[in-house]
């Protein structure tokens, strides 16, 4: 619990430090301006293009999960950790999404937990495959460049951690180095690599990982569409070819601690990106506004009905997650 609290006042004020840069120096009548000047015949493309990004995800997941999970189970227990997440400090909406699974079709809540790991790593992989499809031809700032290296480290140790979690002698080494510190916390991560060794063995073929790097693309693909006509809302003019290189490492950069829903962090790191293509700042404030609020609003309506819906409990989620951390 006080871990939990840390990482909350930690994210908070990480959420209004980014905030206030992110509206430092801004004119607010250019601003203003901006938001009632957007074009609303673009205004639900963004809604319509992130709901196909989830049908993708929950789709790609429900292979993961595998059990004979379809496609609106996933979609149901998906939506429900999203709103955990924007609703609830400490990102616990990882672990929501897997209770709400195994409530909802009576498999194992750590199984379930574990698939959600997997579908995650998918996820990474597929924006920094995203990345380096849509480098931008421009010169970037350093810092940038200095974070794309550190990117495609990320990517060899996701891969290199990957091929070894899947092999079980590998596997069973790493688990039992861990149990031998005698400690809940690594015991339990030790237990978690074996069911993640297990998963990776029935989904790990060529093909199926070739498939799940699809969807991951696909998702994030249409993702970025909807960064793209939510530019296009504003009357910002950005060639799409920049949308998903700005869209993936918006999405990787928010690793960083925040408030719940990312507030300040979503609006200086488009702010940022945004700049690098010469994007004034109230135009890239604007657009980060609209784009956070086109699916913020839809993942928060749907997921509190779903949530109501499975009559799932808030305290039983954060339980949950106090016993994960040991």
């Amino acid at each position: 619990m006080k871990k939990h609290r840390l990482i909350t006042i930690i994210g908070f004020i990480i959420s209004i430090v980014l905030l206030y840069f992110s509206l430092r120096g801004i004119e607010y009548r250019q601003l203003a301006e901006t938001i009632g000047n957007a074009d609303l015949r673009f205004a639900f493309l963004p809604v319509c293009f992130i709901l196909l990004c989830l049908t993708i995800c929950s789709y790609r997941w429900s292979k993961v999960v595998g059990n004979n999970i379809t496609l609106r189970d996933a979609f149901i227990s998906l939506l429900i950790g999203l709103f955990i997440n924007n609703v609830l400090p400490a990102r616990i909406g990882e672990v929501a999404r897997g209770y709400a699974l195994s409530r909802r079709k009576d498999i194992p809540f750590t199984y379930a937990v574990s698939t959600v790991f997997i579908d995650r790593v998918f996820d990474l992989v597929g924006l920094l495959v995203m990345v380096f499809i849509f480098f931008p031809k421009e010169t970037l700032p350093p810092s940038v460049s200095k974070a794309l290296y550190v990117l495609v480290a990320i990517l060899i140790v996701c891969v290199a951690l990957l091929f070894a979690v899947s092999r079980e002698r590998i596997a069973a080494r790493i688990s039992l180095f861990l149990e031998g510190f005698h400690r809940p916390f690594l015991d339990k991560l030790a237990h978690r690599i074996i069911e993640i060794q297990a998963n990776l063995v029935r989904i790990g073929t060529p093909g199926k990982l070739v498939f799940f790097m699809s969807f991951s693309l696909a998702s994030w693909l249409s993702m970025s569409c909807a960064l793209y006509f939510s530019l296009r809302t504003v009357g910002v003019t950005l060639p799409f070819a920049y949308a998903p290189f700005v869209c993936a490492l918006l999405n990787m950069g928010l690793v960083v601690p925040s408030s719940p829903g990312y507030i300040g962090v979503y609006q200086f790191l488009l702010v940022y990106l945004l700049a690098i293509f010469g994007i004034p700042k109230y135009e890239a404030f604007a657009v980060s506004l609209f784009f956070h609020a086109s699916w913020y609003i839809p993942y928060n309506v749907l997921g509190f009905i779903f949530i109501l819906k499975e009559h799932l409990h808030i305290k039983d989620i954060q339980k949950l997650e106090e016993q994960e951390d040991g």
